[in-house]
């Protein structure tokens, strides 16, 4: 064969097998046939969306539930009731109204039994404007027995309001407080879990005398300071028949003059009690339990009770003692109207309890309901 043909052949023959491996490159990569976004676009575009999903689950973080069980405590504790904003009157000088400038009658004299039928002494006013709406012998001298710790309870939320103590405030028992007597909680000087929030409920949901007298040495260091305060203030509102000697309503052992008041006095501290936000918290509570469960404390106010109560009734304090009788400050508010009825020195608590009922009814139809 001629060199060129030679030549020729095998040119011919690279020339295929450029071909066959072009056409085989081709076939295998597919970015030369695909177009290259196709490729690559997935890896730039993938970051994009993902905002989105983070957004979306950014939304429930923020609004966690946990945030708001956190916060109703605190309200509990700190805040005074929607109802407790009522209108309620300060005594003046105004003829057929409660007034707060009567001259001084206090007496040290000792009765050894001031009670009657169906009370000793009784009076109603119209919470809203101070207007006295019935009273008998509503001047006279009685034991206002645990209707004292109206005046206790309402120390110590000006002592709050004041910055002196605080409700979250841990409570110190010491042997005296332990052994008080009467109606308690059975307070031992080993428990340091009582807060004075506690201490007000076992004070008048269940008028513990071993909470008062735990309540008056912590606000005032010492039985007789806190005494003091109470008396102080019983001027200052003008209860100008009242003599407080202990911060429970307990009659003494030695022979001593009891806290001595009268319904008039009594329907007084009852109007500046309810200009207190906080006293309708502790005054209308049913059941409350404390100790983390283990005592349960239940109204003597039969009156504020859900089943077989008075309607509206929402406070304020029994008491009971042998030299004094039965007594109730009640109040009750219905259709924007509030009465205040006090009867103090009742034979009996059923007696207490019916014409108790009984005014409160006179207050509210005097009042057109």
């Amino acid at each position: 064969m001629k060199k060129s043909n030679v030549t020729v052949i095998a040119t011919a023959l690279i020339a295929v097998h450029i071909l066959v491996f072009g056409l085989f490159i081709g076939k295998s990569n597919p970015h030369k046939k695909l177009p290259a976004p196709s490729a690559t676009k997935p890896e730039k575009v993938a970051p994009a969306p993902t905002p989105a999903p983070l957004a979306d689950f950014a939304i429930p973080e923020l609004a966690v539930p946990q945030a708001t069980e956190h916060i109703v405590p605190v309200e509990v504790v700190d805040l005074p009731p929607a109802q407790a904003r009522e209108t309620i009157a300060t005594p003046g000088n105004r003829e057929g109204y409660l007034r707060s400038d009567r001259s001084n009658r206090r007496t040290t004299k000792v009765y050894p039994k001031l009670t009657g039928s169906p009370y000793r002494g009784a009076i109603v006013i119209d919470a809203r404007t101070g207007k006295i709406l019935f009273e008998s012998r509503a001047t006279t001298y009685c034991y206002p027995a645990s209707v004292t710790k109206l005046m206790t309870m309402l120390i110590v939320l000006e002592q709050i309001d004041a910055g002196v103590v605080r409700l979250a405030d841990k409570v110190k028992i010491t042997n005296e407080i332990a052994k008080i007597g009467g109606s308690q909680i059975w307070l031992d000087p080993r428990e340091t879990n009582f807060t004075v929030d506690d201490m007000l409920y076992a004070l008048m949901v269940h008028s513990a005398n071993d909470a008062a007298y735990a309540l008056a040495i912590h606000v005032a260091g010492s039985r007789d300071t806190f005494v003091d305060m109470m008396n102080q203030k019983a001027r200052e509102l003008g209860m100008n028949a009242t003599t407080y000697h202990s911060p429970h309503g307990l009659p003494p052992t030695d022979g001593t003059q009891p806290d001595i008041s009268t319904p008039y006095d009594i329907a007084i501290l009852c109007l500046a009690s309810l200009r207190h936000p906080g006293t309708l918290r502790y005054t209308s509570t049913e059941l409350k339990y404390i100790r983390g469960g283990e005592t349960m404390l239940a109204t003597r106010n039969t009156l504020a009770k859900r089943v077989d109560g008075y309607q509206g009734c929402d406070g304020l304090k029994t008491g009971y003692h042998g030299m004094g009788g039965w007594s109730l400050a009640a109040t009750a508010e219905r259709n924007g109207k509030r009465v205040i009825a006090v009867a103090l020195g009742s034979p009996d608590n059923t007696t207490r309890n019916a014409t108790s009922r009984k005014l409160l009814d006179k207050g509210f139809e005097t009042l057109g309901k």
